[in-house]
C-alpha cells in the first residue's frame, strides 16, 4: 500500500508543480499528470521489484515522464507544419486590393 501511495503522491506532486509554474495552468496540469502517470506506470512495468523497494524511483520516473512529454509537446507545436505536403501557398494576394474596383 505504501508503494501505491508513494506513486500517487509522486504523480500529484509533479502535476501540481508543473501546473503552478505553467502559463496555461490547465495544459500544465494535463501534461504533468499524463507524463508523470505514464512515467511511473512504464517504470513499474519495466522494473516492478525496484519500484517496490525504492521510495525515490517513482519520483524520478514521474519527473522523467513529464519532461519527455513536455519535450514532445513542444516539438509537436513548433514543427506542426513540417510534414505537410508541399502545395500552393495560401497567401492572400488580394489583401491590399481595393474591392470597390472589382466588378462582377
Amino acid at each position: 500500500m505504501l508503494v501505491l501511495l508513494n506513486a500517487v503522491l509522486a504523480v500529484l506532486a509533479v502535476a501540481a508543480a508543473l501546473a503552478m509554474s505553467s502559463l496555461d495552468r490547465r495544459t500544465g496540469a494535463l501534461l504533468g499528470a499524463t507524463g508523470a502517470l505514464t512515467g511511473v506506470f512504464l517504470t513499474w512495468l519495466a522494473v516492478p521489484h525496484a519500484v517496490e523497494h525504492s521510495l525515490v524511483l517513482p519520483w524520478v520516473a514521474a519527473v522523467a515522464g513529464t519532461l519527455l512529454l513536455v519535450a514532445w509537446w513542444s516539438a509537436a507545436r513548433a514543427y506542426s507544419g513540417l510534414f505537410d505536403p508541399p502545395g500552393r501557398d495560401t497567401v492572400d494576394d488580394t489583401a491590399g486590393a481595393d474591392r470597390s474596383e472589382v466588378t462582377t
